[in-house]
């Protein structure tokens, strides 16, 4: 089960691309998405949590507070921004790839803070997700404009997506549910975003008179609530390292949506990068002796 809810997570986030163009179109700045989702996936889970279970409302410490400034600011707020910056200043494929180095990185940190052991068996699957990704988002097919502050940007979109992982395993032994987790990141992130990065008013404002508010929290809901609940839900059940590279069925989902949606070509090496993608999956939740 926790495979299947992180796979779930993988597939949501996968779809990101298609709310990505619809709101882009309608002129909101990358910002201004990012905080919409972050005010509509904590009033979800508000409400959410409240029914389900109101104690998961609560700290339970005040200094557990860390774990969710690490998860909702440096985690989900740098990562969207620093990912969204990488594909400005390079192209969508390289920012993908840069992004999906995210394995690599929790595995590496799992090694030091968790003491999980590095086997041939997680090289072999780090490689496999690395090239694939390589190959889905056709990044060899053309050519790519490199920046050195891009690739600085697409990296720390990589690392700060680890983050998540990384902090959200303190959080569980810390005894939090993924309610409580989701809810405090997304409170955290959409605070911080609130006082440092946009208007609030001006973007309610600006929602509602344009009459988008379906749209809104569709992109809140399908991209946000859902696979958040479901990742931090596996984790509980599986290892950082193992959760980060089964997630990684994202990209694949976003070049399957491309090729059927937005009728983007079909190449022998996107084709091979799924194929490798999936492969390592599946190695890696091989049960291991």
């Amino acid at each position: 089960m926790s495979y299947i809810l992180v796979l779930i997570a993988g597939v949501s986030w996968g779809l990101i691309g298609i709310f990505t163009k619809a709101i882009d179109a309608l002129g909101f700045t990358e910002m201004q998405m990012l905080f919409v989702k972050g005010v509509l996936a904590t009033v979800l889970l508000f409400f959410i949590t409240l029914f389900k279970d109101r104690s998961q409302l609560k700290l339970k410490k005040w200094t557990d507070i860390r774990y969710f400034i690490a998860t909702g600011i440096c985690s989900f707020t740098f990562f969207s921004w620093a990912y969204m910056k990488a594909i400005n200043l390079t192209s969508l494929g390289v920012a993908a790839v840069l992004l999906y180095t995210a394995p690599t990185f929790v595995m590496l940190f799992s090694i030091l803070l968790f003491h999980e052991k590095m086997t041939k068996t997680k090289g072999i699957v780090l490689l496999m997700t690395f090239f694939g990704c390589v190959l889905v988002t056709g990044m060899l097919e053309g050519g790519a404009n490199f920046t050195w502050q891009g690739i600085l940007m697409g990296l720390g979109s990589g690392i700060s997506y680890a983050l998540y992982s990384i902090f959200g395993i303190y959080a569980i032994k810390a005894g939090y549910g993924s309610l409580s987790i989701s809810f405090f990141t997304f409170l955290l992130a959409t605070i911080f975003m609130t006082i440092f990065c946009v208007e609030p008013t001006a973007v309610i404002s600006q929602i509602t008179e344009m009459g988008q508010w379906p749209l809104a929290i569709s992109f809140a809901l399908l991209t946000t609530v859902v696979p958040y609940l479901c990742y931090t839900k596996g984790l509980s059940g599986l290892p950082a390292s193992q959760a980060s590279v089964t997630a990684t069925i994202e990209p694949v989902v976003a070049a399957i949506l491309g090729i059927v949606v937005f009728h983007e070509g079909v190449t022998m090496m996107k084709l091979t990068g799924i194929v490798l993608v999936l492969s390592s999956v599946v190695v890696m939740n091989r049960q291991e002796k």
